[in-house]
């Protein structure tokens, strides 16, 4: 039985699967699912981690009677995004899809009227155009396109790569149309500001998210 989105974070949070956004982050995506659905058909989710967006994209899919396409190259996380999903909304309206999203785009997803689609795989440099440029592939372009970790920075040499906003801005245009969503980084935020020991953290100022209209862009483009 579907869950709602309340319920199905509280499962999750206890089945150690929460998803590793913030609050702001899934209410905004959730939000925008709801306004773009007259645009399309299909939900797309790159990159599943453990699902704890999986799961509540598949809610809002059913609620919007709209199908989601689930895209990972780690045969590890999509199994258990599944089972976060089959112990929340059920996997009726979900296919996963074990390939990178070029691959997805030249095959299943060929001619999908995509509402709304979510970018959070590869956060390095070479991985978010490949990303991006998937997308600018398809026809019908994707209506809605949202990125998370936007501001995300990592004080590591092997993390000086992982820059999801310098992608986009390469790839879309330096001023290209978009709207924050998520948190914006700031001390004492939700986002940590200062490297860990990992050492990611998110610049100041900058937001964890950007969603862009894809469609109407490129098309003006």
């Amino acid at each position: 039985m579907t869950q709602t989105l309340e319920q199905i974070r509280s499962t999750l949070a206890a089945m150690g699967n929460h998803s590793h956004t913030t609050e702001k982050f899934q209410n905004d995506l959730m939000k925008a699912a709801r306004s773009y659905a007259g645009e399309g058909n299909i939900l797309v989710e790159v990159g599943c981690f453990r699902g704890g967006l999986t799961a509540q994209f598949a809610a809002i899919g059913k609620e919007l009677n709209q199908h989601l396409h689930v895209i990972d190259i780690d045969p590890g996380y999509m199994e258990v995004a599944r089972q976060s999903v089959e112990a929340t909304t059920g996997t009726e309206n979900v296919t996963f899809h074990l390939c990178d999203l070029a691959t997805f785009a030249q095959k299943a997803g060929k001619g999908a009227n995509i509402s709304l689609a979510l970018i959070d795989g590869d956060h390095f440099y070479n991985g978010v155009v490949a990303d991006i440029r998937a997308l600018l592939s398809m026809e019908p372009k994707p209506y809605g396109v949202a990125f998370h970790d936007y501001s995300l920075r990592y004080a590591t040499p092997e993390g000086k790569d992982i820059r999801v906003d310098r992608a986009i801005r390469d790839t879309l245009g330096h001023d290209f149309p978009h709207v924050q969503i998520g948190e914006i980084s700031r001390p004492g935020g939700p986002l940590r500001t200062e490297p860990g020991q990992d050492g990611h953290f998110h610049e100041v100022g900058a937001s964890e998210g950007v969603l862009v209209e894809l469609r109407n862009l490129a098309t003006n483009a």
